[in-house]
């Protein structure tokens, strides 16, 4: 892919004309400028926005603005025919607004020539302009883009801030040709980390309930809980519902409550029997008794000698009157006695009839159980059972969530396996990218040690560092990233896996001293000849003058000078041709 020209629907933006091997385009900028480069200022970094906005990555924040509502950008472009050989010219024209459409013209790859959707455009630069394998996610288009036409310089192997580790890792892993199916697992293995943390960190702050963990505890609940529900289960089915239990029960307490009243009517007869006895025996004793007719002999004797005139009757009569009153006495007693046995007997024939009555139905009540208590019965199942569920619906949650775990482990193990496995096979062709690291760092800093360290991670990632002995002051990390970028697109290219080209913006070589920027820029313009790529880059004009000055005949730009130079003077001198706030 070669980058041949850019320009815009309004007449006021100034086209850029492009050669191959190395670009420079120069800004002269006026001694009162601002450093930096804003939206409304020269435009270097501009350009670079638009190219990347033409190549499928999302409008950039200064760009939305209402002066450029209705541009439309026109790029040109060289790219690789479909069929593997051969080229070509390629127009891409996108607007603006919508900035989810635009219009792509001259390429085989277009299957309909004209309009297209944003995601087919990068749909058909990941896969003839990287060569990324069909069903990869990671690397993105843009992901690689961000490597090769940079607009974040903060860390050399970080395309946007934000990226994690091991999308950093798929992105460079894929420049130096490792497999990015094999790679991109450290993805899940950090999806399944920041799930389980997240899981974890919310039972902990008690957004998601109580939940416990701690399976044994959960199992041995459980189990109780289950036990108490099948004896509960068990009674049930044993259980004999009876509609009129409540009146068997009255009836039995009815039968019980008569029989106490006979138990208490029969001991109180027994004991009069007992009185009656003693009486009759008494009574039998007074009439046989010689001492009784002597006393009444006395007695007569007594009252007659005291009233001879009214007691008239013999001795003999009076002692019959009296044996006649015991005799009567005698019968009274019999008949009350034989009427107190005879009730008694009564009590007893009643009593055993009531108790037989009873015996049925506590017999009766003993099988079977009233509606209310098995309604109550079933209830207290019902509750049971829930307890049961509940506590397995908590057991069902700390398996998945000590799964997170078990899953994590066994996929980062898996990972590192894989990832091990890959980098042991890939070795021999990453001793070229590490080779050449070192070289181009000793040519640039004849008294620094320089390296790339290439490695695989504990957690299943790829490790990438550029490193350049010495203090790590922002230009040794200025030519760290260089080192690092020119190394991705030689490799992609040896892969087949990058487009040629290499973009590089002046904020870059902003804090790199001008002998290392006149050392990177021929490092640069000898690499592009000699593994055939476009090499562009944004530079002030007093920034290339001194580093003309500082390369001692070693560098000349002039040779490389794209003929449009920008300007801060007027506004019509910048990128755009006008100043938009």
């Amino acid at each position: 892919m070669f980058l041949r020209r850019i320009g815009a629907s309004d007449e006021r933006f100034r086209t850029l004309t492009f050669h191959e091997g190395l670009n420079i385009l120069v800004a002269d900028r006026t001694v009162t400028s601002d450093q930096g480069d804003s939206r409304n200022s020269i435009g270097k970094s501009s350009f670079v926005r638009v190219l990347r906005y033409l190549l499928g990555s999302g409008e950039p924040d200064e760009f939305k603005v209402p002066e450029l509502e209705d541009h439309v950008f026109e790029g040109w472009f060289t790219f690789p025919a479909v069929s593997g050989s051969g080229t070509n010219d390629v127009t891409v024209n996108r607007w603006m607004t919508p900035t989810t459409r635009l219009a792509v013209r001259g390429w085989s790859a277009a299957a309909t020539p004209g309009d297209i959707h944003i995601n087919d455009w990068r749909a058909l630069i990941g896969r003839y302009l990287f060569n990324i394998p069909e069903g990869v996610s990671t690397p993105s288009p843009g992901q690689l883009w961000g490597q090769i036409i940079r607009t974040h310089f903060g860390n050399p192997t970080k395309s946007h801030p934000t990226d994690p580790g091991w999308v950093t890792g798929v992105k460079l892993g894929f420049f130096l040709g490792l497999a990015p199916e094999v790679l991109g697992r450290a993805g899940e293995v950090e999806r399944l980390d920041r799930q389980r943390k997240a899981v974890r960190a919310a039972i902990k702050e008690g957004v998601i309930g109580d939940i416990a963990t701690d399976e044994a505890d959960l199992r041995a609940r459980l189990a109780a809980v289950r036990r108490d529900r099948d004896r509960v289960r068990a009674s049930l089915r044993a259980f004999k519902v009876d509609d009129q239990y409540g009146d068997h029960q009255r009836a039995a307490d009815e039968l019980s409550t008569q029989i106490s009243r006979l138990n208490d009517e029969g001991l109180a007869l027994e004991r009069r029997r007992s009185e009656l006895a003693t009486a009759m025996q008494l009574e039998q004793e007074d009439l046989n008794s010689a001492d009784l007719q002597e006393r009444l002999q006395r007695l007569y004797e007594e009252v007659n000698i005291v009233l001879p005139d009214i007691v008239a009757r013999r001795f003999d009569e009076v002692a019959q009157f009296h044996a006649s009153v015991v005799r009567n006495r005698q019968t009274f007693l019999q008949d009350e006695q034989d009427a107190v046995i005879r009730r008694l007997a009564e009590i007893e024939t009643e009593r055993s009839k009531l108790d037989a009555e009873r015996s049925v139905i506590l017999q009766l009540l003993r099988d079977t159980v009233a509606l209310d208590t098995f309604l109550d019965a079933q209830a207290a199942l019902t509750d049971i059972e829930s307890q049961v569920g509940e506590l397995e619906r908590q057991l069902e949650s700390a398996i998945s969530i000590n799964q997170i775990d078990t899953r994590f482990d066994v996929e980062k193990a898996e990972t590192v396996a894989a990832v091990r496995a890959e980098f042991t096979e890939r070795t021999p062709s990453l001793d070229r990218p590490i080779a050449l690291f070192n070289e181009l760092g000793s040519e640039i800093y004849s008294d620094r040690e320089s390296s790339l360290r290439i490695l695989p991670t504990g957690r299943g990632q790829l490790s990438v560092e550029p490193h350049l002995s010495g203090d790590a002051s922002a230009g040794i990390k200025g030519v760290e990233t260089y080192l690092l970028d020119m190394i991705c697109l030689i490799s992609g290219l040896e892969n087949d896996r990058a487009p040629r080209i290499l973009v590089h913006d002046s904020h870059l070589f902003d804090s790199i001293d001008h002998r290392q920027v006149a050392s990177c820029l021929n490092i640069g313009a000898r690499l592009a000849d000699e593994y055939d790529f476009q090499y562009i880059v944004t530079m002030n004009s007093d920034v290339l003058e001194s580093v003309n000055q500082q390369s001692d005949g070693a560098f000349n730009s002039a040779a490389y000078e794209l003929p449009v130079r920008l300007e801060d003077r007027t506004p019509e001198g910048g990128l755009f041709g006008f100043r938009f706030d």
